[in-house]
């Protein structure tokens, strides 16, 4: 996470959480002159609505409006992060053990970026994969980004053990 999405975060998530809900992720997408703000909301037991979106958007547009920490044009998204969400931090590794995720590194490991496998631990600021049958476990600050894969729809969230 950026400075600027870490003091988005920090300004934001109260106001996300008071209604319930979690702020998932912060990504600042575009130009100087024009930029997007959005804002990713989950809900650990349901799907996230577009009530809770629309409702998530009106409260936060108000913070932004007195805070103004963007000195650029933007323009507000809300969202949810899908089934095949994106994973940016420990916990969100952790409340996925058991389902199948690539990750892509910084730096390579072994010439490769890139893994394909299933969340098996989270202990150590690492996280741990199974490939096949064999495992490998990358700190936290050397993944670049995570992201579930769907294998089987029924299965909100994503592909449990990859079925």
């Amino acid at each position: 996470m950026t400075p600027k999405q870490q003091q988005l975060f920090d300004m934001l998530a109260p106001t996300v959480r008071a209604e319930g809900l979690e702020l998932w992720a912060i990504e600042i997408i575009g130009r100087a002159n024009r930029a997007t703000l959005r804002l990713v909301i989950d809900h650990p037991e349901r799907p996230v609505s577009v009530e809770d979106c629309e409702t998530v958007s009106r409260q936060v547009s108000r913070i932004l409006d007195v805070e103004d920490p963007l000195p650029e044009r933007y323009t507000l998204e809300v969202s949810s992060p899908g089934i095949e969400r994106s994973l940016h931090e420990l916990s969100h590794f952790e409340r996925f053990i058991g389902y199948l995720a690539k990750i892509k590194l910084k730096v390579p490991f072994e010439r490769r970026k890139n893994f394909t496998g299933v969340i098996v631990s989270v202990e150590n600021q690492s996280v741990c994969i199974q490939q096949d049958e064999t495992e490998y476990e990358f700190p936290i600050e050397h993944i670049e980004r995570g992201q579930l894969i769907v294998a089987d729809v029924t299965e909100a969230g994503g592909s449990k053990h990859g079925k």
